[in-house]
Parts: structure tokens; C-alpha cells; sequence
């Protein structure tokens, strides 16, 4: 799962930001043997200069390795560490899939609720589409981004876009792709549509929903999703794409010029405060925390934990999805997966829950092949019995 679109290296790549206070707790570390700590360090290994990654493997509810590769901010030098905030892009979802479940146990919503019930500027075409639809990626509702903007600009982080104009250019559009349920089509409206439910529902901000039902119930004190581009975020991983001939043609056709200097690397800064698909920022220390309740279940208790790994099936082929998770087979194990991309990053978790093993990577790279780079440390993982 990715929100860069595949039309060019970068593609109609979205943005945002908050802040939190910074608090301590994971630090680097790791207690695999050294020789498979080696093979992981040699996958991650990023050239001086570069921005890197973020990588932890929880294992047993204990962590078995958290390190970090290369700059969170080139400018300054600034290493990547545990504590660094990464915008996860798509895996925001399963945190709103989070905030989602929280409100059909509150009996604030229902999946079988039709969207419109909740914002009533869909009635007058989407009367069919339910909750149930825009979880499961199967509501035929457009993307935002293949739909033309009021002011005319490009649908990019450098033009200034906000949920609120997403939400209402689909709804001014006026019609569905295909028949709720008939087909399934990844789009990021339909995670931007269910913060704004939730968000009504509950009579809060979206971002101050997560902060007091997720993020400050699990003591994830570095997490954030960020609403207001103006606010700094401490300890923030900038983005930084490489400059390479697509990445340059992608921002020279949105016309954002790219000069002729001699550094590597392109600063991509995210200005546009969208959150529901994406959106969340978070640390390694912090997701320890959110991996540990699947097992704990302190949020949300056994109900939470089955809702949230809830799969449906509709009038077409695809059935493993949740609330933003998949689940699959992975190396012949049930894995439950999202991978994510944006203008300012690349990452991927892996979880499989009958080995008690997780495996999360963060990047400040958007071309940092997260996803891929966890692939090639499985086969190690299971050579060393852990996996």
C-alpha cells in the first residue's frame, strides 16, 4: 500500500505536521547474534550524507533489535535514532482503522451505517456506500487526486491542500467509479472520509481523538497525527528523495524547478496537512507500545483486537483485508502487513503473530524500498530461528 501513485517516481505524493513532547524509552539496541545483526546492518547501510532508515524486530514482547541508519536532517547532521518522528503514510490506517473500531464499540457508528447518514453532502449520489465500504477499499468513490482542483493546482504538498478540500471535490464530483462492493479499488479518500466520521461522531478533531483513545492510553508520547502544517515537530525526520532524472521530471511537471547543484539529495518538504490515510507521526519506541498491545490487549480488550482484524468479503476477489491490515501468507506463515509512501517516505511493518515476531522499518527516504528491504532480512530471520 503506498500514496505515491505510480505515474512517475514521485507521483501526486501528499504531506503534513504537529508536536508533541519528546519523552525517552527505547533505545538502540539489539540482542540477535552479532553475525545476524551484521547481515542487517549491511541491508540498511546508507552512504554518508544520505537519509536512512529506522528498523526494529520485536520478538517475544521483547526487542530484539532497534537501530537507525543514516541523517534525519542532512542539514544538520542529525542521526537517525529510536526516538526520531517518521511520518509512517499508509500506516496512519490501521490507526484510523484503530479509531474507527473504538467508535463502533462506543456505539457511536456502525459498519453497515451509510456514509451519507454521516455527511449528509454524499447523499445525493453515494446513498449506497456504508462505513463497511471505505474500510475495505470497495466503496467506488473516485480518488481526490484524479479529479481536477477548484484553484487549478496540482494535487502536491507544495500546493497547499487540507482533508476538508479532498472530501469536498469528491463530493462535488457526483458520482461512483463502479457499484459499492463490486470492485476493490485502493483510495485513500475513503480513510480521509472515516477520520472526518469519526472526527463528527465524536465531537473532536480527528488528531485529538487518537491523542486521547490511542496515543495517550498507550503511553506513545512521541505520536502525533499531524493536522496544522505550521507546527514544528521535534526530533523530525525530514524527507529527502535522490536526485535523479524522474524524481526531477516529477517535480518539473508539477512546476516546482529543481536547481543545478552538486548535492545528492532533494529536500521534500510536506506542507499539506492531510491525515487519515496517512498522517500519523511516530517513533520506534512508540510503535513497541502499539505492537505490544496486540498482545496485551490494554486498548480496547479482546473486541478491539478482532474488530480491527476483521476480514468481509464483497462481490469481488479480494478478502484479506482489515482496518488498514492485511493479511496474508508471508515466507508459508500468516503475516498481517501495510506498507506505505509518501513525499517524504517509505514504510512497512510485518507481523506474525504465531512466532510473536514484528518487524517495522521507517524511512525518510520515499524511494527507500522499506518494504523490500524488510523482504531480504526474512530468510536471515528464519536461518537464525526466529521466523
Amino acid at each position: 500500500m503506498t500514496d505515491l501513485t505510480r505515474r512517475g517516481a514521485l507521483g501526486a505524493a501528499l504531506p503534513l505536521a504537529t508536536t508533541a513532547c519528546v519523552t525517552g524509552g527505547l533505545g538502540e539496541a539489539s540482542s540477535l547474534p552479532a553475525a545476524l545483526t551484521t547481515r542487517i546492518d549491511d541491508i540498511f547501510a546508507a552512504p554518508n550524507g544520505a537519509p536512512g532508515h529506522a528498523v526494529a524486530i520485536f520478538k517475544d514482547g521483547e526487542t530484539a533489535l532497534a537501530k537507525g541508519y543514516g541523517l534525519a536532517n542532512i542539514e544538520d547532521g542529525v542521526a537517525i535514532t529510536t526516538q526520531t518522528r517518521f511520518h509512517i503514510a499508509s500506516l496512519s490506517k490501521q490507526f484510523t482503522g484503530a479509531a474507527v473500531a473504538l467508535s463502533i464499540l462506543d456505539g457511536a457508528i456502525a459498519l453497515d451505517d451509510p456514509l451519507a447518514r454521516h455527511l449528509p453532502e454524499f447523499d445525493g449520489f453515494a446513498h449506497a456506500v456504508q462505513l463497511r465500504h471505505l474500510i475495505y477499499m470497495t466503496s467506488g468513490l473516485p480518488e481526490y487526486t484524479s479529479l481536477v482542483r477548484r484553484s487549478g493546482l496540482p494535487w502536491f504538498s507544495a500546493y497547499r491542500f487540507t482533508v476538508r478540500e479532498a472530501i469536498e471535490t469528491v463530493a462535488a464530483a457526483g458520482q461512483l467509479e463502479f457499484a459499492p462492493g463490486s470492485r476493490w479499488a485502493y483510495r485513500n479518500i475513503n480513510y480521509m472520509l472515516l477520520s472526518e466520521v469519526v472526527a463528527r461522531r465524536q465531537g473532536l478533531t480527528f488528531a485529538r481523538f487518537l491523542q486521547e483513545r490511542v496515543f495517550a492510553p498507550l503511553a506513545m508520547g512521541d505520536s502525533l497525527v499531524d493536522d496544522d502544517a505550521t507546527t514544528p515537530i521535534a526530533q523530525r525526520a525530514i524527507g529527502y528523495a535522490p536526485r535523479e532524472a524522474a524524481v526531477v521530471r516529477d517535480l518539473n511537471s508539477v512546476h516546482i524547478p529543481v536547481s543545478e547543484r552538486a548535492s545528492d539529495w532533494l529536500r521534500m518538504a510536506r506542507v499539506s496537512p492531510h491525515y487519515g490515510g496517512s498522517g500519523v507521526f511516530t517513533t520506534l519506541a512508540d510503535w513497541a507500545k502499539w505492537d505490544a498491545n496486540w498482545t496485551t490487549h490494554r486498548l480496547g480488550g479482546q473486541r478491539f483486537y478482532d474488530l480491527m482484524h476483521a476480514r468481509q468479503r464483497f462481490a469481488h476477489d479480494k478478502d484479506n483485508d482489515a482496518f488498514g491490515l492485511v493479511l496474508d501468507e508471508n515466507q508459508d506463515r500468516m503475516s498481517i502487513w501495510y506498507s506505505g509512501g509518501d513525499i517524504d517516505a517509505s514504510s512497512y511493518v510485518v507481523r506474525f503473530p504465531a512466532k510473536r515476531l514484528t518487524i517495522v522499518c521507517l524511512s525518510n527516504n520515499p524511494m527507500g524500498q522499506s518494504e523490500q528491504r524488510v523482504s531480504q532480512m526474512l530468510p536471515a530471520l528464519a536461518e537464525a530461528s526466529l521466523l
